[in-house]
């Protein structure tokens, strides 16, 4: 279906039922489908949400109205629209900043947390990090050559190339303009992270893959010694994509990990 969220037309899928609700935000330019494989099987327990983030997708915004307070103030929105009042947050690679950055602005709305490959914005100390670089300048002479490039770092695994299509697939949808955008404001409006952290009462997974070559595990384990209640789960053999190649289990320890508190 879609919302009418903020003038814009979003795309977002809701299924499911149950006491809990969790709400899942996509990486970067990619959609509901990098949840709907890991929601599925929690929806037997869960209300189940998530959506094409503005610029993403289906939902189609002109590049100037897409910005990192725009995404946070969607959950919102999304959330409002759907009469969710708390729910679990989830976020995916760049999704991870809309996902902390909105339970850091209202934690009184969540149950809890989940990283999954991505700890927004937070970077170990004394470790350097390298400059971005906008999608427009990756490897490649067009801009399909670029996201497959970017496809095949996501998928390390063996035996790959069907979920190399749906990545195809998926990043095709959004424009070059709005991939660079999203790609390249991770950092608007920095928060001190090292200060925050510790003062978070929200139970929070984070869930890694061990191959991934976009996030170090180096700031995932920094990340995890920041939050007081969380746990870090390293998936062996796994690269940028657990939700799509290993979903059985990434749902898993979702229901694990807040069964065990409660929630």
């Amino acid at each position: 279906m879609f919302l009418d969220i903020d003038g814009n037309r979003m795309f977002t899928l809701a299924f499911g039922s149950g006491p809990r609700t969790i709400l899942a935000h996509g990486g970067w330019i990619s959609t509901v489908e990098d949840w709907i494989a890991t929601l599925a099987p929690l929806s037997a327990r869960w209300r189940t949400v998530t959506y094409d983030h503005r610029g993403a997708g289906l939902t189609r915004v002109p590049v100037e109205r897409i910005s990192t307070e725009a995404l946070v103030d969607d959950v919102f929105r999304v959330m409002d629209a759907l009469g969710i009042e708390r729910c679990v947050m989830a976020g995916f690679s760049l999704g991870t900043v809309a996902a902390m950055r909105a339970v850091l602005a209202q934690p009184h709305r969540f149950d809890g947390l989940v990283l999954m490959n991505g700890c927004g914005e937070v970077r170990s100390p004394g470790l350097p990090v390298a400059p971005r670089v906008p999608p427009s300048a990756w490897p490649g002479a067009t801009h399909a050559e670029r996201m497959r490039w970017f496809v095949e770092r996501c998928t390390p695994e063996p035996d790959s190339e069907h979920i190399r299509r749906w990545g195809d697939y998926v990043l095709a949808r959004a424009t070059p303009e709005a991939a660079d955008r999203l790609f390249m404001m991770e950092a608007e409006q920095p928060i001190d992270w090292a200060a925050r952290l510790p003062q978070l009462g929200t139970p929070t997974l984070i869930v890694h893959g061990e191959l991934d070559a976009f996030y170090r595990i180096e700031h995932m384990r920094y990340t995890q010694s920041l939050i007081p209640d969380s746990e870090l789960v390293v998936m062996a053999g796994s690269g940028h994509l657990p939700t799509l190649t290993r979903p059985l289990d990434v749902a898993a320890h979702i229901e694990r990990f807040f069964a065990a508190r409660g929630v």
